[in-house]
């Protein structure tokens, strides 16, 4: 193109030098460029338009029949389905944002994720309750139905790009991460299962060791019903989920002592808003031990129709937390992922 272009100024000068009169035919680009542009907007449009009303058309129905009656059934099935499926689509930002700031988007936002939220831990308490079944179950039983369950794979490909990110984290002299806790862990611990299951055979980096046996994961759920669900099915589970331990308490208990964890989840469900976040941040840091690690789960781009999106670059957040590493996935993993490390107390009163 360069070369091309040289060619004909170098013609032109040419022309000018015989003295022949020349009259330059004027090309206009300004018409194209703007009917391209014109096309590119429309069709940005169109799709942004399409997402807002499936948006709506999904939450209407969810909201008409209201948060206690989301439990797994074929609408509600479906539903989620083609929520989930929508939000997880590698879109333009430019798409994304006209979705997300949309008049009839905004006001509905909150009440969506309430919902999206209340379907979550009917979907869980459901499946907890098939995965365990009755007193004739065999643990072979059990982990069977567990494996049925339709985001298994989303949990395991989730937890694995999780404790991939903390192993880059550490270093080499360290021992490996083997003391987890799990604020917000519901009624059917997946996220937990797959870090005992998964941590004992992550190598240590720069080592050839393992944390094997060590592994424990502390579940924490601020709800009896769901922590005494979950309790049931570990102990079904057998020797696979022995080192799962548990504790009913809410996140800000002082009573909650978080001191000896290498690494502490806070759920995507713990606290529906960025304010609420910090303030529960803040009061789980406090008893956490200087430099371990904070992973908190957050969304991007569609899926903060899902669940609130988390910003670590607030004040309060990076008072005390030295953020290390966001990671966001675009494939079918729905949530964001978010790791600090604590920092000593001396450096966050500076």
């Amino acid at each position: 193109m360069v070369l091309l272009l040289s060619n004909l100024l170098a013609a032109w000068k040419i022309k000018l030098k015989s003295g022949a009169k020349v009259e330059p035919k004027i090309v206009s680009t300004a018409s194209t460029s703007s009917t391209t542009m014109a096309s590119t907007r429309d069709v940005g449009n169109e799709e942004a338009e399409a997402l807002i009303s499936q948006v709506l058309d999904i939450y209407g129905k969810l909201h008409a029949r209201g948060s206690d009656d989301l439990k797994p059934c074929d609408e509600v099935n479906h539903l989620f389905i083609d929520l989930v499926g929508m939000c997880v689509k590698t879109i333009s930002e430019d798409v994304t944002n006209k979705v997300l700031n949309d008049a009839r988007v905004i006001p509905i936002l909150p009440s969506l994720r309430k919902l999206c939220g209340a379907a979550e831990c009917h979907l869980e308490s459901h499946w907890a309750k098939y995965i365990s079944g009755d007193t004739s179950s065999t643990s072979k039983n059990v982990h069977d139905r567990l494996a049925e369950f339709p985001y298994y794979s989303n949990y395991v490909d989730l937890t694995r790009m999780e404790l991939s990110a903390l192993n880059s984290l550490i270093a080499p002299s360290s021992i490996p991460l083997h003391r987890f806790a799990f604020i917000g862990s519901g009624p059917l611990p997946l996220t937990s299962l797959c870090i005992y299951q998964t941590a004992a055979s992550f190598t240590h980096p720069g080592q050839n060791i393992t944390a094997g046996n060590s592994v424990e994961v502390l579940n924490i759920d601020v709800n009896p019903k769901a922590t005494s669900e979950s309790t049931q099915l570990c102990k079904l589970l057998g020797p696979s989920a022995s080192g799962m331990k548990f504790q009913c308490s809410p996140a800000h208990s002082s009573e909650l002592d978080l001191s000896g964890f290498d690494v502490v989840y806070l759920a995507a469900l713990v606290g529906s808003t960025q304010a609420e976040k910090e303030v529960l941040l803040e009061s789980v840091v406090g008893r956490m031990r200087e430099g371990a690690y904070l992973v908190v789960r957050s969304a991007e781009r569609l899926r903060r129709l899902l669940y609130a999106e988390f910003d670590p670059t607030a004040e309060k957040v990076l008072d005390c937390l030295d953020i290390c590493l966001a990671v966001h996935p675009y494939n079918f993993v729905v949530n964001s992922v978010i790791i600090g490390k604590v920092r000593s107390r001396n450096a966050a009163k500076e």
